[in-house]
């Protein structure tokens, strides 16, 4: 059911992959374009995250609730879940990452539920 519903993602222009991660960094469910098969998701993703939380702590920002990075040749949306799980989506450089931002908000709670 997981692995279903981050094919949707698969549906928005320009996405390439999407995974979730565990505590770990070990993906649990993933969805990639044929050109990515074999690629590893989740390296340094935990870290990033720390990373970032530890730059909104010292400014006073709170919680982190998603980190993108924006680049020419593409996007990647971080999204931490409950129980240390993080969802990542990529996308080339002709993805609406207001889009992106939005779907993930909106999927985020089922695969938290569907991660339990």
């Amino acid at each position: 059911m997981l692995e279903r519903l981050l094919a949707t993602f698969g549906r928005i222009d320009g996405v390439q992959s999407a995974a979730v991660v565990d505590s770990d960094m070990k993906p649990i469910a993933t969805f990639q374009t044929p050109e990515l098969k074999g690629i590893d998701l989740s390296l340094g993703i935990h870290e990033s995250l720390r990373e970032a939380s530890r730059v909104a702590s010292v400014s006073g920002m709170g919680g982190i609730e998603q980190l993108w990075v924006e680049s020419d040749s593409g996007n990647s949306i971080l999204a931490p879940l409950l129980g240390g799980f993080v969802l990542f989506v990529s996308s080339h450089d002709k993805s609406n990452i207001g889009r992106l931002r939005h779907e993930i908000r909106a999927r985020a709670p089922v695969i938290e539920d569907l991660v339990r």
